[in-house]
């Protein structure tokens, strides 16, 4: 596991509450940050449930929302059909549990009424797009996308999240997520 889970279930414990009301977490960052990894190893810890932000992305739909990632993701039936589904069913139990919301704008205001607490993965951007370029082809390129991301970050500056953490081990190493913003 890394540095980054570890943080993150470090965080859970403390931000736990007694009763079933579950805790919503959401893991946030730019595209290939690490936020699906980090998630996938808090959960396989924790035993979180993992709701993906990528099963409700959708090719840019240009509208008139002036929230930069409004037009990548359907946030409405994200609540309809994942968030409220999942709070619901672990409010049946008594001791509640924990939502990890993984994906870029996670956290956004779209979502806040669910979202308890805000975990910010911090990559730096030339690993970030070495990553974005292994897994997706020319083609497919966006950068209208990565644009989308810039603005909707620069709306979600690393203070106004709860926990930031480092999504990359030789860059947490060598101190380039620091020069990102990560505390």
């Amino acid at each position: 596991m890394n540095a980054a889970a570890q943080q993150i279930l470090e965080a859970l414990v403390r931000w736990q509450r007694p009763g079933p009301e579950p805790l919503v977490v959401a893991i946030d960052g730019h595209g290939a940050a690490g936020k699906t990894t980090i998630a996938h190893q808090v959960a396989s810890r924790s035993g979180a449930e993992i709701l993906s932000m990528d099963s409700f992305f959708h090719a840019a739909a240009p509208n008139d929302d002036p929230r930069p990632m409004a037009q990548y993701y359907d946030w409405s039936k994200l609540r309809r059909q994942a968030l409220e589904p999942a709070i619901a069913r672990l409010r049946a139990r008594p001791s509640g549990g924990v939502i990890l919301l993984e994906g870029v704008s996670s956290s956004a205001p779209a979502l806040a009424d669910h979202v308890n607490r805000s975990v910010l993965v911090v990559t730096p951007a030339p690993v970030r797009l070495e990553r974005l370029h292994a897994r997706v082809s020319a083609e497919e390129w966006d950068e209208a996308w990565l644009e989308a991301e810039r603005a909707y970050f620069a709306t979600r500056p690393p203070a106004s999240f709860d926990l930031v953490v480092c999504g990359d081990t030789e860059a947490r190493r060598n101190g380039a997520c620091a020069r990102e913003g990560s505390a």
